[in-house]
Protein backbone atom coordinates (compact mmCIF):
# COMPACT_ATOMS: atom_id res chain seq x y z
CA UNK A 1 0.00 0.00 0.00
CA UNK A 2 1.25 3.47 -0.82
CA UNK A 3 2.66 4.80 2.48
CA UNK A 4 0.64 7.67 3.87
CA UNK A 5 3.74 9.26 5.33
CA UNK A 6 5.10 9.87 1.83
CA UNK A 7 4.02 13.45 1.28
CA UNK A 8 5.84 15.17 -1.58
CA UNK A 9 7.25 18.62 -0.94
CA UNK A 10 6.11 21.54 -3.09
CA UNK A 11 7.77 22.16 -6.45
CA UNK A 12 10.35 24.92 -6.61
CA UNK A 13 8.79 27.86 -8.52
CA UNK A 14 10.63 29.23 -11.53
CA UNK A 15 10.70 32.64 -9.86
CA UNK A 16 12.69 31.22 -6.94
CA UNK A 17 15.25 29.69 -9.31
CA UNK A 18 15.60 32.96 -11.25
CA UNK A 19 16.11 34.92 -8.03
CA UNK A 20 18.71 32.39 -6.90
CA UNK A 21 20.74 32.69 -10.10
CA UNK A 22 20.42 36.48 -10.01
CA UNK A 23 21.64 36.63 -6.41
CA UNK A 24 24.71 34.58 -7.34
CA UNK A 25 25.37 36.71 -10.41
CA UNK A 26 25.58 40.03 -8.52
CA UNK A 27 28.75 39.30 -6.45
CA UNK A 28 30.34 37.54 -9.42
CA UNK A 29 29.82 40.58 -11.66
CA UNK A 30 31.08 42.91 -8.94
CA UNK A 31 34.22 40.79 -8.44
CA UNK A 32 35.00 40.53 -12.16
CA UNK A 33 34.06 43.95 -13.48
CA UNK A 34 33.78 46.39 -10.57
CA UNK A 35 36.34 45.07 -8.13
CA UNK A 36 37.88 48.46 -7.33
CA UNK A 37 34.57 50.20 -6.62
CA UNK A 38 33.02 47.25 -4.80
CA UNK A 39 35.94 46.52 -2.49
CA UNK A 40 34.43 47.92 0.70
CA UNK A 41 31.11 46.21 -0.03
CA UNK A 42 32.59 42.87 -1.05
CA UNK A 43 31.40 40.93 2.01
CA UNK A 44 27.89 42.35 1.76
CA UNK A 45 27.72 41.49 -1.92
CA UNK A 46 28.77 37.92 -1.29
CA UNK A 47 26.07 37.63 1.34
CA UNK A 48 23.60 37.85 -1.55
CA UNK A 49 24.74 34.31 -2.33
CA UNK A 50 22.72 33.27 0.73
CA UNK A 51 19.50 34.00 -1.14
CA UNK A 52 19.56 30.60 -2.92
CA UNK A 53 20.14 28.91 0.46
CA UNK A 54 17.03 30.57 1.91
CA UNK A 55 14.85 29.86 -1.12
CA UNK A 56 15.95 26.30 -1.86
CA UNK A 57 15.95 25.31 1.80
CA UNK A 58 12.39 26.60 2.11
CA UNK A 59 11.24 24.20 -0.61
CA UNK A 60 13.64 21.29 -0.07
CA UNK A 61 15.03 21.49 3.47
CA UNK A 62 18.47 19.91 3.89
CA UNK A 63 18.61 18.90 0.24
CA UNK A 64 17.92 22.44 -0.93
CA UNK A 65 20.44 23.98 1.46
CA UNK A 66 23.11 21.50 0.38
CA UNK A 67 22.43 22.26 -3.29
CA UNK A 68 22.63 26.00 -2.66
CA UNK A 69 25.83 25.57 -0.65
CA UNK A 70 27.45 23.52 -3.40
CA UNK A 71 26.40 26.02 -6.07
CA UNK A 72 27.61 28.99 -4.03
CA UNK A 73 30.98 27.41 -3.28
CA UNK A 74 31.42 26.46 -6.93
CA UNK A 75 30.62 29.98 -8.10
CA UNK A 76 32.95 31.49 -5.50
CA UNK A 77 35.81 29.18 -6.49
CA UNK A 78 35.36 29.68 -10.24
CA UNK A 79 35.17 33.45 -9.77
CA UNK A 80 38.45 33.51 -7.88
CA UNK A 81 40.12 31.34 -10.52
CA UNK A 82 38.92 33.63 -13.31
CA UNK A 83 40.07 36.72 -11.40
CA UNK A 84 43.57 35.29 -10.91
CA UNK A 85 43.82 34.01 -14.47
CA UNK A 86 42.66 37.16 -16.22
CA UNK A 87 43.64 39.80 -13.74
CA UNK A 88 40.19 41.27 -14.29
CA UNK A 89 39.63 41.90 -10.59
CA UNK A 90 41.55 42.88 -7.56
CA UNK A 91 42.73 39.37 -6.80
CA UNK A 92 41.90 37.22 -3.83
CA UNK A 93 40.33 39.14 -0.98
CA UNK A 94 41.78 38.72 2.51
CA UNK A 95 38.17 38.30 3.63
CA UNK A 96 37.61 35.32 1.35
CA UNK A 97 38.13 32.70 4.07
CA UNK A 98 35.74 34.49 6.41
CA UNK A 99 33.16 34.71 3.63
CA UNK A 100 33.47 30.98 2.89
CA UNK A 101 33.16 29.99 6.55
CA UNK A 102 30.21 32.30 7.14
CA UNK A 103 28.47 31.14 3.98
CA UNK A 104 28.85 27.46 4.84
CA UNK A 105 27.72 27.92 8.44
CA UNK A 106 24.69 30.05 7.60
CA UNK A 107 23.60 27.75 4.76
CA UNK A 108 23.76 24.68 6.99
CA UNK A 109 21.90 26.53 9.74
CA UNK A 110 19.15 27.50 7.31
CA UNK A 111 18.94 23.91 6.13
CA UNK A 112 18.62 22.57 9.67
CA UNK A 113 15.84 25.00 10.64
CA UNK A 114 13.82 24.48 7.47
CA UNK A 115 14.19 20.70 7.69
CA UNK A 116 12.61 20.84 11.14
CA UNK A 117 9.78 22.97 9.73
CA UNK A 118 9.24 20.52 6.86
CA UNK A 119 9.04 17.62 9.28
CA UNK A 120 6.51 19.41 11.46
CA UNK A 121 4.46 20.20 8.37
CA UNK A 122 4.61 16.56 7.28
CA UNK A 123 3.43 15.43 10.73
CA UNK A 124 0.51 17.88 10.59
CA UNK A 125 -0.46 16.68 7.11
CA UNK A 126 -0.14 13.09 8.24
CA UNK A 127 -2.57 13.71 11.09
CA UNK A 128 -5.01 15.38 8.70
CA UNK A 129 -4.90 12.40 6.33
CA UNK A 130 -4.98 9.55 8.86
CA UNK A 131 -7.92 7.88 10.59
CA UNK A 132 -7.16 8.13 14.29
CA UNK A 133 -8.71 4.78 15.28
CA UNK A 134 -7.45 2.38 12.61
CA UNK A 135 -4.34 4.40 11.62
CA UNK A 136 -5.30 3.84 8.00
CA UNK A 137 -5.55 6.71 5.52
CA UNK A 138 -8.87 8.52 5.76
CA UNK A 139 -11.56 9.55 3.27
CA UNK A 140 -9.80 12.77 2.33
CA UNK A 141 -6.61 10.97 1.44
CA UNK A 142 -8.58 8.32 -0.46
CA UNK A 143 -10.01 11.06 -2.68
CA UNK A 144 -6.55 12.53 -3.31
CA UNK A 145 -5.15 9.12 -4.24
CA UNK A 146 -8.13 8.21 -6.41
CA UNK A 147 -7.94 11.53 -8.27
CA UNK A 148 -4.43 10.67 -9.43
CA UNK A 149 -5.34 7.08 -10.32
CA UNK A 150 -8.46 8.19 -12.18
CA UNK A 151 -6.34 10.44 -14.38
CA UNK A 152 -4.10 7.44 -15.14
CA UNK A 153 -7.17 5.34 -15.95
CA UNK A 154 -8.29 7.97 -18.45
CA UNK A 155 -4.94 7.43 -20.18
CA UNK A 156 -5.62 3.70 -20.47
CA UNK A 157 -4.56 2.08 -17.19
CA UNK A 158 -7.09 -0.29 -15.54
CA UNK A 159 -8.58 0.84 -12.23
CA UNK A 160 -10.90 -0.84 -9.75
CA UNK A 161 -12.57 0.61 -6.65
CA UNK A 162 -13.99 -1.58 -3.88
CA UNK A 163 -16.21 -0.63 -0.96
CA UNK A 164 -16.35 -2.88 2.13
CA UNK A 165 -19.09 -2.33 4.70
CA UNK A 166 -19.21 -4.29 7.98
CA UNK A 167 -22.63 -5.93 8.22
CA UNK A 168 -25.05 -4.94 11.00
CA UNK A 169 -22.36 -2.93 12.74
CA UNK A 170 -24.83 -0.92 14.81
CA UNK A 171 -26.27 -4.15 16.18
CA UNK A 172 -22.73 -5.37 16.93
CA UNK A 173 -22.06 -2.15 18.86
CA UNK A 174 -25.37 -2.37 20.74
CA UNK A 175 -24.80 -6.00 21.64
CA UNK A 176 -21.13 -5.94 22.64
CA UNK A 177 -20.42 -2.26 23.31
CA UNK A 178 -18.51 0.44 21.46
CA UNK A 179 -15.12 -0.83 22.63
CA UNK A 180 -15.82 -4.14 20.89
CA UNK A 181 -16.98 -2.27 17.80
CA UNK A 182 -13.78 -0.24 17.75
CA UNK A 183 -11.74 -3.43 18.13
CA UNK A 184 -13.57 -4.92 15.14
CA UNK A 185 -12.85 -1.85 13.02
CA UNK A 186 -9.17 -1.92 13.96
CA UNK A 187 -8.91 -5.66 13.26
CA UNK A 188 -10.56 -5.39 9.86
CA UNK A 189 -8.41 -2.36 9.00
CA UNK A 190 -5.24 -4.32 9.76
CA UNK A 191 -6.48 -7.29 7.76
CA UNK A 192 -7.31 -5.08 4.78
CA UNK A 193 -3.94 -3.32 4.92
CA UNK A 194 -2.11 -6.66 5.06
CA UNK A 195 -3.79 -7.78 1.83
CA UNK A 196 -3.19 -4.53 -0.04
CA UNK A 197 -0.19 -4.26 -2.36
CA UNK A 198 2.20 -1.33 -2.00
CA UNK A 199 1.06 0.10 -5.34
CA UNK A 200 -2.59 -0.02 -4.22
CA UNK A 201 -4.45 1.82 -1.49
CA UNK A 202 -6.85 1.01 1.34
CA UNK A 203 -8.49 3.48 3.72
CA UNK A 204 -11.26 3.87 6.23
CA UNK A 205 -13.91 5.75 4.29
CA UNK A 206 -16.14 6.55 7.24
CA UNK A 207 -18.01 4.74 10.01
CA UNK A 208 -17.86 1.01 9.28
CA UNK A 209 -17.06 1.54 5.59
CA UNK A 210 -13.64 0.95 4.00
CA UNK A 211 -12.35 1.56 0.49
CA UNK A 212 -9.66 -0.09 -1.59
CA UNK A 213 -8.28 1.37 -4.83
CA UNK A 214 -6.57 -1.19 -7.06
CA UNK A 215 -4.21 0.33 -9.60
CA UNK A 216 -3.58 -1.52 -12.88
CA UNK A 217 -6.30 -4.00 -11.95
CA UNK A 218 -9.49 -4.99 -13.76
CA UNK A 219 -12.68 -6.62 -12.53
CA UNK A 220 -11.26 -10.15 -12.35
CA UNK A 221 -8.30 -9.02 -10.26
CA UNK A 222 -10.59 -6.97 -8.03
CA UNK A 223 -12.85 -9.94 -7.34
CA UNK A 224 -9.80 -12.05 -6.55
CA UNK A 225 -8.65 -9.44 -4.03
CA UNK A 226 -12.11 -9.39 -2.44
CA UNK A 227 -12.14 -13.15 -2.01
CA UNK A 228 -8.73 -13.10 -0.37
CA UNK A 229 -9.99 -10.51 2.10
CA UNK A 230 -13.22 -12.40 2.81
CA UNK A 231 -11.36 -15.69 3.27
CA UNK A 232 -8.99 -14.06 5.78
CA UNK A 233 -11.94 -12.41 7.52
CA UNK A 234 -13.64 -15.80 8.08
CA UNK A 235 -10.50 -16.90 9.92
CA UNK A 236 -10.25 -13.70 11.97
CA UNK A 237 -10.92 -14.29 15.66
CA UNK A 238 -12.52 -11.42 17.56
CA UNK A 239 -13.21 -11.49 21.32
CA UNK A 240 -16.92 -10.77 20.90
CA UNK A 241 -17.73 -12.77 17.80
CA UNK A 242 -17.15 -12.75 14.04
CA UNK A 243 -18.05 -10.06 11.53
CA UNK A 244 -18.95 -10.20 7.86
CA UNK A 245 -18.78 -7.59 5.10
CA UNK A 246 -20.88 -6.55 2.15
CA UNK A 247 -18.80 -5.57 -0.87
CA UNK A 248 -19.35 -3.37 -3.92
CA UNK A 249 -16.89 -3.48 -6.82
CA UNK A 250 -16.64 -1.08 -9.76
CA UNK A 251 -14.09 -0.76 -12.55
CA UNK A 252 -13.29 2.31 -14.60
CA UNK A 253 -14.90 2.65 -18.01
CA UNK A 254 -14.41 5.44 -20.57
CA UNK A 255 -17.99 6.62 -20.03
CA UNK A 256 -17.03 7.83 -16.55
CA UNK A 257 -16.14 11.50 -16.55
CA UNK A 258 -14.96 11.82 -12.95
CA UNK A 259 -13.94 9.86 -9.88
CA UNK A 260 -17.39 10.67 -8.47
CA UNK A 261 -18.98 8.43 -11.08
CA UNK A 262 -16.61 5.58 -10.28
CA UNK A 263 -17.27 5.96 -6.54
CA UNK A 264 -20.99 6.12 -7.14
CA UNK A 265 -20.87 2.93 -9.21
CA UNK A 266 -19.05 1.09 -6.42
CA UNK A 267 -21.45 2.54 -3.85
CA UNK A 268 -24.46 1.38 -5.88
CA UNK A 269 -23.00 -2.13 -6.02
CA UNK A 270 -22.46 -2.06 -2.26
CA UNK A 271 -26.07 -0.97 -1.73
CA UNK A 272 -27.27 -3.95 -3.78
CA UNK A 273 -25.08 -6.30 -1.76
CA UNK A 274 -26.65 -5.04 1.46
CA UNK A 275 -30.15 -5.20 0.02
CA UNK A 276 -29.65 -8.74 -1.30
CA UNK A 277 -28.73 -10.40 1.97
CA UNK A 278 -25.37 -8.95 3.04
CA UNK A 279 -22.13 -10.96 3.34
CA UNK A 280 -21.89 -11.00 -0.44
CA UNK A 281 -20.20 -9.26 -3.37
CA UNK A 282 -21.86 -7.28 -6.14
CA UNK A 283 -20.32 -5.58 -9.17
CA UNK A 284 -21.44 -2.35 -10.80
CA UNK A 285 -21.97 -0.82 -14.20
CA UNK A 286 -21.69 2.92 -14.93
CA UNK A 287 -24.73 4.90 -13.80
CA UNK A 288 -26.05 8.22 -15.14
CA UNK A 289 -24.59 11.41 -13.76
CA UNK A 290 -28.00 12.60 -12.50
CA UNK A 291 -28.11 9.61 -10.16
CA UNK A 292 -24.75 10.33 -8.54
CA UNK A 293 -24.42 11.00 -4.83
CA UNK A 294 -21.82 13.66 -3.88
CA UNK A 295 -18.33 12.13 -3.50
Amino acid sequence: MTPIWYLPRPKIPTTALVLSFGALAVPVAAQLFFADGAGEYEVLLWLLALVPAFLLAYYRGWQGAATALAAGMAVLSVTQVVVKATGSGAGQSPLLLAVVVAYAGISLGIGWVTELLHRQRARAELMALTDELTELPNRRYAHLFLEKEFAAAQRGRPLTVIFFDIDRFKEYNDLYGHAAGDAALVAFGKLLASKTRKMDFSARYGGEEFITVLSSCGLEGGLGFVERVRTALRSLELPCGPITVSVGVATYSPEMASRAELLAAADAALYRAKQEGRDCVRTATPIPVDQLKPA
